[in-house]
C-alpha cells in the first residue's frame, strides 16, 4: 500500500495541503497513482490546509476512477480538512463524499 505522508526528510513544498506549495504535492500525487492501483493518502490531522488540496485529492479520486484505480484515506479526514469541506460545499447531499473523506456509510 503506498501512502503519500508528511514525512521528516520532506520540504513542506513536497507535502503542503495549501496553494503554497501545491504544485509539488500535485505531482507527487501523479507519480503516486501512476506507480499502483490502489493507493491510500495519509495527512497530519493538524496540517494547515486549503481548498486547493480539497480540489487536487478530488481531481485525483475522479482520475483514479477512470483508470479503475483505487484512492483512499488511511484515516477520517481531521478537524481542519472537515472545515475546508463544509466550506466548499464538498459535504452537501453527497454521500459518495462522505464515505471517502468522513468514512460515513450512507
Amino acid at each position: 500500500m503506498n501512502e503519500i505522508t508528511e514525512r521528516p526528510d520532506a520540504s513542506a513544498d513536497q507535502v503542503a495541503m495549501t496553494i503554497r506549495g501545491i504544485q509539488s504535492t500535485r505531482g507527487l500525487l501523479i507519480q503516486a497513482l501512476a506507480g499502483t492501483d490502489k493507493l491510500t493518502l495519509q495527512f497530519p490531522d493538524d496540517a494547515p490546509v486549503d481548498l486547493s488540496f480539497v480540489q487536487l485529492v478530488e481531481a485525483a479520486r475522479s482520475t483514479a476512477q477512470r483508470d479503475g484505480k483505487s484512492l483512499s484515506l488511511a484515516k477520517p479526514a481531521g478537524a481542519n480538512i472537515r472545515r475546508v469541506l463544509e466550506r466548499g460545499g464538498f459535504l452537501t447531499g453527497a454521500p459518495d463524499a462522505a464515505r471517502f473523506w468522513l468514512h460515513q456509510e450512507g
